[in-house]
């Protein structure tokens, strides 16, 4: 059986683990060992780092049990998925150097994604 999840998966957590990575080169290049220090790029890419673990996790955790569900679509997979995917991009590049709008609108799409993944995963259990 061919499964959706683990691309999106994949991807997701391939942002959470860059993200890592440019809060770790921001530590070292500002020479901040612990918290942010007091610099705003610094407190920006803890931010950015965190808040998309934060979602990404239990996004990916609720796509998997939708996918195993009775009457999973897998196309409904690949546009929550896809939508996803687009929205935490959207507000990583915001969160770190884009404008504000952006990232309202990439939270905005983040939560209705998880509560309409939410939903759809109760209906197909109850």
């Amino acid at each position: 059986m061919v499964t959706e999840t683990p691309l999106f998966a994949a991807l997701l957590l391939l942002l959470v683990t860059l993200l890592g990575v440019n809060t770790s080169l921001t530590r070292m290049r500002l020479k901040i060992s612990d918290g942010d220090g007091g610099d705003k790029q610094m407190h920006r890419a803890i931010r950015a780092h965190a808040n998309a673990l934060e979602h990404v996790l239990p996004f990916v955790i609720l796509l998997y049990f939708y996918e195993q569900s009775p009457g999973a679509s897998p196309a409904a997979i690949r546009w929550f998925g896809g939508l996803f995917l687009a929205a935490r991009v959207g507000h990583a590049v915001a969160m770190l150097r884009g404008p504000f709008d952006l990232r309202r609108l990439a939270a905005t799409m983040t939560i209705v994604l998880e509560v309409w993944l939410a939903l759809a995963l109760l209906r197909n259990l109850l």
